[in-house]
């Protein structure tokens, strides 16, 4: 991404354009344009980038103890929130990778921000309608927007007695506050000759990425053998989609159920089981992979890029630890108030519902789970009682 934004600045717009890479997978769009804004103002650009990552992440964790304090209504738990967060490795990690998850987060918390707001003030349209405008500029960046607005949906409408005339115009807020600012930046993106087709269409079918993530051998991951499916095709949308559609219909029909089933549990359990969101990975890759370390050390102003920690190796028991402690303490929340259903705390177990169905179904990468990850640290404070004078918001399942 990194490079092709000094190709755009030099007036090259290919990336976006036929089958190459941005044009198969448009989500992607906005961040090489926000990389190609960095280099042009910056003259170290890439440090520049490290150090707005840095100040995003700091605001992440503001953020974070807001969503709490709305959630628990409890100060103790939300400065725990806020200390957690500072400490938490994925969010330190990821300050050194360059991908649009940072951009991306800081939008997708303010959405859940003003979503917690609306609800806890009688379900308040302009904290809704800022929801659903926050959450599309984070679909610019990532497409988790999808999982976020159906979940929006879904406690909208079952979690409160009103009338369905009133449900509908709440939904319909937040559901036309997401489509249009997404729709909007699209169709100018095409008007000034950036991209050829709408966002939300790449040149490659969304059933390719479907159909990596159902290859048993690699573990739903990338292949080289689905990944021919589109090239053999000779490119073409449609006859990739009926390719696909038509190899994922056969594994899933000749591949034993029982294991099918081994395989869907293991590609769930990976999603969450890395306790760095593979952000130690991503934040070495750079001076490993060969293809690009030379230009990463130009770009860098070193000659070579020898590291004094290795956090992939020396730092795994300390990140793993620190995620297994919020794990067991998430689980302890869940089973402790199972039996009292009745809090915005709901909206993330219905969002991890969903984030995990959407991995399920897609090409298997540790770090698209990250956008989520933070909802382990709000999920442990579930553990510890709540405050006695705190009560459950007064409105029940239907």
């Amino acid at each position: 991404m990194f490079i092709c934004a000094g190709e755009f600045l030099s007036g090259s717009n290919y990336m976006f354009r036929g089958t190459s890479y941005f044009a198969r997978f448009p989500h992607m769009t906005a961040t090489v344009l926000y990389f190609a804004i960095i280099r042009n103002f910056f003259s170290n650009p890439l440090v520049a980038i490290r150090i707005i990552n840095i100040v995003l992440s700091m605001f992440n964790i503001i953020l974070l103890y807001m969503i709490s304090k709305e959630i628990f209504k409890d100060e103790k738990k939300s400065f725990w929130v806020l200390l957690i967060s500072a400490l938490y490795p994925p969010m330190i990690l990821y300050n050194n990778v360059y991908c649009s998850e940072n951009l991306a987060m800081p939008l997708l918390l303010i959405s859940v921000l003003m979503f917690f707001k609306s609800i806890n003030n009688k379900q308040n349209l302009l904290y809704l309608c800022l929801s659903g405008i926050f959450l599309s500029l984070s679909h610019l960046f990532r497409p988790n927007g999808y999982v976020f607005i159906i979940a929006y949906i879904m406690y909208l409408f079952l979690y409160f007695k009103e009338n369905i005339a009133v449900k509908l115009k709440n939904i319909l807020v937040v559901l036309v506050s997401f489509i249009v600012p997404f729709v909007l930046f699209s169709t100018l993106l095409i008007k000034l000759n950036i991209t050829e087709y709408p966002l939300w269409h790449g040149t490659e079918p969304p059933s390719i990425s479907m159909l990596k993530g159902t290859n048993i051998a690699s573990g739903g991951k990338w292949s080289e053998e689905d990944f021919k499916v589109f090239h053999d095709c000779d490119e073409n949308y449609e006859k990739a989609d009926k390719k696909a559609k038509e190899i994922i219909k056969e594994r899933l029909v000749n591949t034993p159920k029982l294991e099918l089933a081994k395989f869907y549990v293991s590609k769930f359990l990976n999603f969450w089981n890395n306790g760095s969101f593979a952000g130690d990975y991503w934040s070495e890759a750079g001076l490993d992979e060969a293809y690009n370390k030379e230009d990463y050390l130009k770009m860098l102003g070193k000659e070579n890029g020898n590291m004094i920690i290795r956090i992939s190796e020396e730092g795994v028991f300390y990140i793993q630890s620190f995620y297994i402690i919020l794990l067991v303490l998430s689980y302890v929340g869940l089973y402790k108030h199972k039996s009292k259903r009745k809090n915005l705390i709901d909206l993330l177990y219905i969002l991890f519902g969903g984030m995990s169905l959407q991995l399920l179904l897609i090409e298997a990468q540790d770090r698209y789970s990250y956008p989520l990850s933070w909802i382990f640290i709000i999920l442990a404070m579930t553990a510890f009682n709540p405050k006695e004078n705190e009560e459950p918001l007064d409105y029940d399942l239907l």
